[in-house]
């Protein structure tokens, strides 16, 4: 007689996603990848739009193991919190103080502040939503980095056609922008041409979230900060599984560094060596040599190796080395990324190669620089 055996009924981790893109995607097969040792114990279901009473409902069935999401609000989160089920946040929106999952508003404010200063501006905006919103944050982060330099950071949460194109004339050129997402850089790109200034000469635009269509519809090749949401979405799913585990994480808030990508939107020097630096601002993992560095700004190895000495004092190898130590620096103060992480950020795949090379920049080890 053959023997009956039970299958185990798997038990639900939600992700939960106001809306579900293309960049969504990316967080999810995050999410997903740090949950695959758990196996068939537990299965991951996506829920968009209004996904409160579906949680709601499945708590109260037993059936929820626990929640990742952009929680809005924290009044229908007591329900969750209160069956002791865990909580990780996505962002900085709710009132919990839950394991929270976000990019590093502050560093994003700083770079791109950084950033349109270098590139010749005479005034900052911001262009974002208002309220207790990522967009919010993101807004303070600039005016606090912008007031550090001295300047004023205008601020505009009115997205039509008419009030951007009074809000943008209201400044001085050349305007350096940052908005909240690529779509809101969409916008202002459109409405600063309808009324005949010039991208980037007199508006430097920098938008938030890498969309290759949005710059597609903008007509230029759009400045913007990648998310890096995959790696949100790893962080946030092995902060899930260690609660689900039992383990205590000590960890209110992980951040998750993005990479500002300079194009044509902001770039307001048609210098190869100004494109070339920008690419390498962008990209300060890169392998290039100083030829392939030349052959980037379209200009001869020794013109270039003449021009960045002209303009920054420093030779190519010195450049990258330097932009190396600055953003080793920043990680190491700034994030919780592993210090092997934090080497091939920076262009070192061996974790050894990037601490002797560290210890040569500062004279301590990542590991000590980082204890303060």
């Amino acid at each position: 007689m053959r023997k009956v055996t039970q299958k185990t009924v798997s038990k639900l981790i939600v992700i939960a996603l106001p809306l579900l893109s293309d960049g969504e995607i990316e967080l999810v097969q995050g999410i997903r990848k740090s949950l695959l040792p758990f196996g068939d114990n537990y299965e991951v279901l996506v829920l968009s739009g209004g996904y409160e009473a579906s949680l709601r409902k499945l708590a109260d069935l037993g059936e929820l193991a626990g929640a990742i999401g952009e929680f809005m609000s924290p009044i229908w989160l007591e329900s969750l919190i209160g069956k002791g089920l865990p909580v990780v946040q996505l962002g900085q929106n709710a009132g919990y103080k839950i394991p929270r999952v976000s990019s590093n508003l502050t560093a994003m404010g700083e770079d791109a502040t950084r950033a349109l200063f270098e590139n010749g501006v005479q005034s900052l905006a911001y262009l974002g939503a208002s309220g207790p919103s990522a967009s919010a944050l993101l807004g303070e982060a600039f005016a606090a980095s912008g007031l550090a330099r001295g300047h004023t950071v205008a601020l505009c949460n009115e997205f039509s056609g008419p009030m951007l194109k009074a809000f943008l004339h209201s400044l001085d050129c050349p305007i350096g922008l940052l908005c909240a997402t690529d779509r809101l850089a969409h916008l202002a790109t459109l409405a600063a041409k309808e009324t005949g200034m010039r991208i980037p000469q007199d508006l430097a635009v920098i938008g938030v979230g890498n969309s290759r269509m949005e710059s597609l519809h903008a007509g230029v090749a759009l400045s913007s900060f990648d998310l890096s949401l995959g790696e949100i979405g790893i962080k946030a799913g092995t902060l899930m599984a260690d609660l689900i585990r039992g383990k205590s994480t000590g960890i209110s808030s992980v951040l998750v560094e993005a990479k500002l990508h300079e194009r044509d939107s902001s770039l307001r020097s048609s210098s190869g060596v100004t494109r070339a630096l920008a690419y390498l601002r962008s990209n300060p993992g890169t392998n290039m040599s100083a030829g392939e560095m030349a052959r980037h700004a379209g200009m001869s190895r020794r013109s270039f190796e003449m021009a960045l000495q002209a303009e920054c004092g420093k030779s190519p190898g010195v450049f990258l080395q330097e932009m190396r130590k600055n953003r080793a620096k920043s990680l190491l103060r700034e994030s919780d990324l592993a210090i092997a992480e934090i080497g091939r950020e920076c262009g070192y795949q061996e974790a050894a190669v990037f601490s002797v090379a560290f210890k040569r920049w500062t004279g301590k080890s990542p590991r000590d620089f980082r204890a303060g």
